[in-house]
């Protein structure tokens, strides 16, 4: 899916939004040193006058070598740090304007993190979030029922949970995947969105998306007309720091899916971006339908937390619901 000239637009006007911001923070910096500082305010009169003299219109974009060190003198014998009037740009990568590179036309990893957001914000797990919290995973849903390896409900869930927060924490240092599998209801959409949304807070282009879109992008782009560098909604699913892929199991299996999900977590693999996965299938059904290669790459790169035991949306409907009046 490539960007439209809206969507382009939309993202483009952000990074106009903060060049603006940062120009009125500098303005707004210069005129408090004039207001506390005499001899800045003496200097600056000066610059503006000998641009005057020599027909130039005054940009403090362009400085002199030699105005600039005085300023910076005059910064330092105030308390001010020396960069004071260079407030840092949003990324300072591209220096809040979206693209890198020797010519500035590479997009740059802000950019990207954009386009992401705004090709996958239909997805309805996108809307919440930012709302979903570690502090709101309710561990009192889950129950004292056993599974196969004799740990309860809540052991399950609470080391799900530490390991999930662990994730986050580390994220930068150290490369890991999730594969988080349970019945529908036992909290594996709330984790995994806890996940993204702390992610994403820190800049971090992640990709939260369903099974079934997952595979159907891929398959418009293998059969479509559709491959070109502007398809950030397929180049994504491969470059993103995390891909969360909701609901596997969800999607029609057949050879294409079989393949392309082997391709697109190996090659994750291989250039060590974060993979988180959830399913309602069992462990043996995962075996079954995507073959003992796939499975055995999970395996080997993933850990495997098991969710299961009371349902907290019925707990929390049950709740909600007020008894019948006679």
């Amino acid at each position: 899916m490539k960007l439209t000239t809206t969507q382009y637009n939309q993202i483009m006007q952000i990074y106009q939004e903060d060049r603006q911001e940062r120009d009125a923070e500098v303005k707004s910096r210069r005129a408090e040193l004039r207001r506390k500082i005499p001899e800045f305010s003496a200097l600056e009169d000066a610059f503006r006058s000998a641009g005057r003299r020599r027909g130039m219109r005054v940009n403090y974009g362009g400085l002199t070598a030699k105005f600039i060190e005085q300023e910076k003198r005059l910064l330092r014998e105030n308390g001010y740090a020396e960069d004071y009037l260079e407030p840092p740009y949003h990324c300072p990568d591209c220096k809040d304007t979206g693209y890198v590179g020797a010519d500035h036309d590479i997009p740059c990893h802000c950019f990207k993190k954009y386009a992401i957001e705004l090709v996958y914000r239909d997805e309805p797990v996108m809307n919440r979030l930012m709302t979903d919290r570690f502090e709101d995973f309710d561990l009192a849903n889950y129950t004292s029922e056993k599974d196969q390896s004799g740990s309860t409900s809540r052991e399950c869930a609470e080391k799900a949970l530490t390991q999930s927060r662990r994730f986050v924490e580390t994220f930068d240092s150290d490369f890991r995947n999730m594969f988080i599998y349970g019945a529908s209801g036992s909290g594996k959409t709330f984790l995994t969105s806890c996940i993204a949304a702390e992610l994403i807070k820190t800049d971090h282009p992640v990709v939260y998306i369903s099974a079934v879109r997952l595979f159907n992008e891929m398959a418009d782009y293998t059969f479509g007309d559709k491959k070109n560098s502007d398809n950030y909604a397929y180049d994504s699913l491969f470059s993103a720091d995390l891909l969360i892929i909701d609901d596997l199991g969800t999607e029609v299996s057949n050879t294409f899916t079989l393949s392309a999900f082997f391709s697109l977590i190996n090659e994750r693999l291989l250039n060590e971006k974060s993979t988180i996965i959830s399913t309602n299938l069992t462990l043996d059904e995962v075996a079954d339908i995507y073959s003992q290669r796939v499975y055995s790459r999970l395996v080997e790169k993933y850990n495997f937390y098991h969710l299961f035991g009371f349902d907290g949306r019925i707990e929390n409907k049950l709740k909600d619901m007020k008894p019948a009046t006679v």
